[in-house]
């Protein structure tokens, strides 16, 4: 995921569409990657809703240099139950 922590609006649908697609049987464990460069600090829910709706642990596995000198955040997660 890229460039979706913007419109807090949207996080609900966001949620629901990052767990459905989690539920998919699979062979794998599904991960998601997010790369996100904070705005605002409102946008900062979507983790909390992640972890709570979607069942997703994430951990920020890295950070590099983006456009304006703010950094972007890459996030590693997986669901925290199988």
């Amino acid at each position: 995921m890229a460039d979706v922590a913007y419109n807090t609006a949207s996080f609900p649908s966001l949620v629901k569409t990052v767990s459905a697609l989690l539920s998919i049987s699979s062979s794998r464990t599904p991960i998601v990657v997010l790369a996100y460069k904070q705005r605002d600090s409102a946008e900062r829910c979507l983790w909390t809703m992640l972890a709570n709706d979607a069942d997703l642990k994430l951990d920020c596995i890295g950070k590099c240099m983006g456009a304006g000198g703010e950094p972007v955040e890459i996030w590693s997660g997986k669901r925290k139950k199988s």
